[in-house]
């Protein structure tokens, strides 16, 4: 290991911290009502389950919390076992000093604990016992009721948070890194290859639907482009156009607005080229049937996945072409 703590060596916390940071953990709010009423809540990623008969899980919280008291003195209390989509609600309840709860859709549980929507897991529980740990307060709760689903959840490693996937399909994908690496050749375990046949896959499915309708490829690229975000100049056109590769024609734009599908707001005293392009409603209608053709192309081709390998590709594939897109997707 490249750091090692020796006994005798003064203790270091956050290399501690960051020790304990190698550890995956999942991520919930644990919520409770005090007995003036006001609720209380805090993002806590040191839940562990104790027993199964009697169902008991715990977690920790700082002795410096705001909190405290009220989780203390409560009977009840809530873990919510975050999903996929929900760290930016997780980080709203590791702040302190202001409502947490204000604005959101909130349940009553038992001894009126506040119940959270859209979580992975919910269970209500009822205080069994409570530790001292050190700088933390450990709660032991006896689980009265809980309801989960099939959502992926949230995960915390290393300080940040992130998305689990089934360990096969790192191992398969590692796999595939090294069988490309160690060839000099292109072969079909490249990125180029394997992006690109995801590309064909999916999107050539929806060009033969848009072919249906009456639009080329370039048609049917332009009428894409402006539905995810309307009003584009021919330059921002241009540059996509060469990503996607086709090849910048301005006829392809005459055309289209020819037909009633495209319309051009020119700024008073601009030339022509600086003009924005938009859809017009029919464009929009076409646009419309090709994207609800779309979502039933990608159910399709994505139901094996199963949703939690669907959220991480999706999420994978953003990261990768913000890097290799100074920031920006295509259609933003």
């Amino acid at each position: 290991m490249s750091t090692a703590h020796q006994p005798s060596s003064p203790f270091d916390q956050r290399e501690f911290r960051n020790a304990l940071g190698t550890f995956t953990t999942g991520v919930t709010i644990v919520t409770a009502c005090s007995s003036d009423g006001k609720l209380v809540g805090v993002t806590a990623n040191s839940f562990n389950s104790v027993s199964l008969d009697p169902p008991l899980v715990l977690w920790s919280l700082s002795k410096s919390s705001n909190s405290l008291a009220a989780f203390e003195a409560a009977e009840y209390w809530a873990v919510h076992i975050l999903s996929h989509d929900q760290d930016q609600l997780a980080t709203h309840f590791s702040k302190r000093a202001h409502d947490k709860f204000a604005g959101l859709d909130l349940e009553t549980g038992l001894g009126g604990a506040p119940l959270l929507d859209g979580c992975t897991t919910r269970m209500q529980c009822k205080t069994a016992y409570r530790y001292d740990g050190g700088d933390h307060i450990i709660m032991v709760g006896e689980v009265m009721h809980f309801e989960h689903s099939d959502i992926a959840p949230l995960v915390y490693q290393r300080g940040n948070y992130a998305i689990a996937t089934r360990k096969e399909l790192a191992d398969e994908a590692e796999a595939l890194i090294k069988a490309t690496s160690a060839s000099g050749s292109f072969d079909e375990n490249s990125m180029s290859y394997l992006l690109g046949s995801a590309y064909f896959h999916l999107y050539g499915k929806l060009r033969e639907f848009g072919a249906l309708k009456g639009l080329n490829d370039a048609e049917f690229f332009v009428l894409n482009t402006l539905a995810a975000r309307n009003g584009r100049s021919l330059a921002e056109l241009n540059r996509l156009f060469v990503h996607a590769g086709h090849t910048p024609l301005l006829n392809v734009l005459d055309d289209m607005t020819a037909r009633g599908l495209l319309q051009v707001v020119v700024d008073q005293g601009e030339r022509n080229e600086r003009g924005q392009f938009y859809l017009t409603a029919i464009g929009h209608d076409l646009a419309q049937e090709i994207a609800d053709a779309g979502k039933q192309t990608e159910l399709a081709l994505l139901s094996n996945l199963g949703a939690v390998d669907t959220i991480a590709l999706r999420t994978l594939l953003r990261r990768f072409i913000t890097l290799t897109d100074e920031g920006k997707l295509p259609g933003e």
